[in-house]
């Protein structure tokens, strides 16, 4: 099967401008020594032609010669053999042999493609048959026009070892560039493939996240504001005879509002940053600071206190525990306004643990403790079991209330089994 020579090489030879690079280069060594010597009176001429007709020949032959590289395109062995059988036209057909030693780095640069284009036991194959070859051909020549037998092989030692080493060479060198070349283009593939497998993997976990998200935003739109429109619709009813417990209603719908408002606040946050471009993560542990700012700047009073290295809990444990606070806050924004709020998070080498514990309102509502729907702990204590926590969740005598989760560092295979 043809095989082409390397993209890159292929590329460069096939240049006009390459070819005419190569036929500058030799024809200066070529005929540069032979036309000095000559003109200037220094050697004597017994060739079959005249020296004039000889350089024009000599020059036509290397214009053919740089011009066969561009056939590398296509014909890697082809433009090979097509240096050689030009080199030995100057050296046998011209008789000049002693000019024609320039050629052979044409023939280096055909042997250097080869060595590209073929498998390295193939390439190394074509190059000692060009060169065997051409030995054969300038023995033939040397013997037959008389030429000592002494002469003949010290003028193959010298022309075959020139000629060898540089086409050898040439293939060699044609051998390793195709072989970093095969490995560059592995590279880049792998480096392509690592790109799509990294999209692919971002698009999965914004489809998890996406979902995650859809989750929660039905878990507050869906039950939050369907309890707070049947909480609405039994104030109306109760209105006319019992004004004093529709107030009170009313007062738990405010503040199921505001959980709902809050939970709608998160949950949308975080979509914002699923289809932002650069993917923010779920939140854990270490946003608690900011979790914190954010009802600072809605009046509450609300202290952190950070035990252990947060980097030390693995994620899933993380952003349990993050949930579990955000929902302790949004409790005491709830059913606690304008009490002040502890936060306390302590991280050991098998556990963490987190709680957000609330003083009694400042403002009290008689019988909210019965009006409260209660969807978000049962939430939470879902989560909590699929990383094996616990969740402590009680009221003290001052109408204060304490929520403390407990999460163990599981490996998430252990989870698995489980």
């Amino acid at each position: 099967m043809e095989t082409v020579a390397s993209p890159r090489v292929v590329s460069m030879m096939r240049s006009p401008l390459f070819a005419a690079v190569v036929f500058v280069a030799t024809v200066v060594q070529v005929c540069g020594v032979p036309v000095l010597t000559l003109f200037s009176g220094g050697g004597t001429w017994d060739g079959p032609f005249t020296p004039a007709v000889v350089i024009v020949l000599v020059i036509l032959a290397c214009l053919a010669q740089a011009a066969s590289l561009m056939l590398v395109a296509s014909r890697p062995v082809l433009a090979m053999l097509a240096t050689v059988v030009l080199y030995l036209v100057v050296a046998v057909g011209l008789a000049v042999p002693n000019w024609a030693g320039p050629m052979h780095l044409v023939i280096a640069i055909a042997m250097f493609a080869v060595g590209t284009a073929r498998p390295p036991s193939v390439a190394a194959a074509w190059a000692a048959f060009g060169v065997v070859g051409a030995c054969v051909v300038l023995a033939a020549w040397a013997a037959g026009i008389g030429t000592p037998a002494d002469r003949v092989i010290g003028f193959l030692l010298t022309e075959g070892t020139s000629l060898a080493s540089t086409s050898f060479a040439g293939v060699a060198l044609g051998i390793l560039w195709a072989v970093l070349e095969r490995r560059a283009a592995r590279a880049r593939q792998r480096a392509i493939d690592l790109e799509e497998e990294q999209a692919a993997a971002i698009e999965r976990s914004r489809a998890t996240e996406r979902a995650r998200i859809a989750q929660e935003l039905h878990d507050v739109a869906g039950q939050h504001l369907a309890g707070l429109v049947s909480l609405c619709d039994a104030s109306a009813e109760l209105a006319p005879a019992h004004p004093d417990q529709a107030l009170r209603l009313i007062e738990e719908v405010r503040a199921e509002g505001r959980y709902a408002a809050a939970g709608l606040y998160g949950a949308l946050g975080d979509l914002r940053s699923v289809e932002d471009v650069a993917h923010a993560p779920t939140p854990d542990l270490r946003d608690l600071e900011t979790l914190a700012r954010f009802w600072r700047e809605r009046g509450m009073e609300v202290s952190l206190e950070v035990r252990g290295d947060l980097e030390d809990a693995p994620v899933v444990v993380s952003s349990t525990a993050y949930r579990a606070v955000q929902e302790g806050l949004s409790n005491a924004a709830k059913h606690a306004p304008g009490a002040p709020v502890e936060v306390r998070v302590t991280v050991d080498a098998e556990r963490l643990h987190a709680a957000v514990t609330n003083g009694s309102p400042r403002h009290s509502r008689a019988g909210e403790d019965d009006l409260g729907l209660g969807w978000g702990l049962e939430n939470l204590r879902d989560k909590l079991a699929l990383v094996d926590g616990t969740l402590d969740a009680s009221g003290d005598e001052s109408r204060g209330w304490h929520l403390a989760v407990e999460i163990p560092f599981v490996r998430p295979r252990e989870i698995v089994r489980d």
